[in-house]
This record gives C-alpha cells, structure tokens and sequence, in this order.
C-alpha cells in the first residue's frame, strides 16, 4: 500500500511522525482549546502561533511598562519634569534657534522671533517644533515680500512707459523735477516712505511731484535756456500760443520779435518731436 492510498487505521490517533534525529513524536494538541472564545479571538487577531508566541508578547510588554515615560501635562500644561525630558529650556532665551535665511532685502524680524520664544516657552514647545514654525513664519513672509517686490517692478515698469509717453522728450527733467520737490518737502526719509510704500510708483504721485518740482524751479528759468525745454508736448503748445498772442510776437517791429518767433518756433517742435 502507498502513502496515496492512505492508512487503514480509524482509530483517529494522530500518525506518528519521525523528527529530525529518527525519533518518533507526535504533533502538539490544539494548545488554544481550554481558552476562552474571547481569549481565542485575541490569539487569533494577534496573529500568535505557540504559547512562546503569547510569552514573548508578554515580556515585551513588561519592558514597555517599566519605560521611563512622560506624564499627561496638567491642563495643558507640561511640568518641570516633563519639560526637561522634553528639552524644553529653562527661559526662553535658551533656545537655540536656527534663523532661515531671507530674501535679498529683507531683514529677519529679531522682535518677532523674541516675542514667538517667549509664547513658545509658555506653551511647551520643543525646540525642534519652535525652528519649525519659524521657519514657515519666515517662508510666508518671505514669499509676501517677493511678490510684493515683483508687484512694485512691474508698477515703476508701467508708470515709466506711461509718463514716458505722456512727456516724451520732458521725462528725464520732470522726473528729475519730482525728485527734486520729495526730497525738498521731506529728505531722505520721505524718499524712503515712497520707495518702500510702492506710492513713488504711482503715476499721479509722480505726477503731483513733477508739479511741485516745477512750481520750486520757475525762478531757475534763465535766459539761455533751450524754449520748450521739461514740457510736455502739451504745456509746449500752450506756452507756444501764450507767446503768440503777445504783441511781441505780432508786431514784426517790435524790439523783441525775433527772439519771441524763435521761441515759439522751438516750442513747437518740443510740441511735435516726430515732425522735427
């Protein structure tokens, strides 16, 4: 009889089967069978095999329990003990801070970071999750810094192509002008308010500021001086015309016609650049 026909033997005793060494055993009996449903289920779902299996779970355990843990804060709050297992230092200068870098032109905020230690300390953070959060602080404002600077750009790029327009060849001079009535009303510091608020971007503000400029540099008009020179093709009309309606200039025998003509004729070239 083969293996493949089977045994004969009902008896339902377990085969003997021959071990490593030639000796004969017999396989374990169920060793789950005096436990309980609910402690069958836990062998089960835990995925133990041999009662080693549940020992050594046990053990484990037992070095887990004995671990050197932290206590649950008290209101939210840790303790001394907690705080020092946690590396919380004892005053919120002790952090030791790694400070992100910044965008060209932008200057870290040492009065933020001195304000966010010592919220930081009252709240228990670590000093791995304080770097953290300045470091996001620091991304978002310099993030919010870039745009803004890329914003100001392109404005200065619009404005100096619309006033560029508007005053053909006067542009350098008006510019000049504006500058010249910002820093007569308010130096250097009013300067930097235009630059750093993005208003010295603003057409009209320039605009108002050529005007003041002009106003400040009338009395430095001096004979000699180009006729035309910072108008604008508009207010070189006007002036041309003004000119034209005085006696000066229609009177051919007047003493100052030809200097009157001239000025007038180089007014509206100043008026018509594409002509001349």
């Amino acid at each position: 009889m083969s293996l493949i026909e089977g045994s004969d033997d009902k008896s339902g005793t377990p085969p003997v089967v021959p071990s490593a060494d030639g000796a004969a055993t017999t396989p374990p009996a169920d060793w789950t069978a005096a436990l309980t449903p609910e402690m069958k289920t836990v062998v089960e779902n835990k995925g133990y095999k041999t009662p080693a299996d549940v020992l050594n779970a046990y053990v484990h355990a037992e070095k887990l329990i004995g671990a050197d843990k932290i206590p649950l804060p008290k209101d939210g709050v840790w303790d001394a003990t907690a705080r020092a297992k946690l590396g919380i230092p004892e005053t919120p200068d002790k952090y030791e801070v790694k400070r992100p870098e910044m965008p060209d032109g932008m200057v870290y905020d040492e009065g933020f970071e001195k304000t966010a230690l010592a919220k930081a300390h009252a709240l228990g953070l670590t000093p791995a999750q304080v770097n953290g959060l300045l470091e996001v602080y620091a991304q978002q404002r310099g993030n919010e810094f870039s745009a803004t600077a890329a914003g100001q750009a392109q404005m200065r790029e619009e404005t100096a192509a619309a006033l560029g327009k508007e005053w053909g060849k006067a542009y350098p001079v008006k510019l000049e002008a504006a500058s010249r009535a910002a820093r007569s009303l308010g130096g250097d510091s009013l300067i930097e308010a235009l630059n750093s608020s993005g208003a010295g971007n603003n057409p009209e503000i320039v605009r108002a500021f050529a005007k003041i400029g002009a106003m400040l540099g009338e009395d430095k008009m001096k004979a000699g001086m180009p006729a035309g020179f910072g108008l604008t093709p508009e207010e070189a009309r006007a002036e041309a015309n003004k000119l034209m309606s005085t006696d000066a200039y229609r009177n051919g025998q007047h003493v100052e016609h030809g200097d009157t003509v001239k000025k007038v004729q180089a007014l509206f070239q100043q008026a018509h650049p594409e002509e001349g």
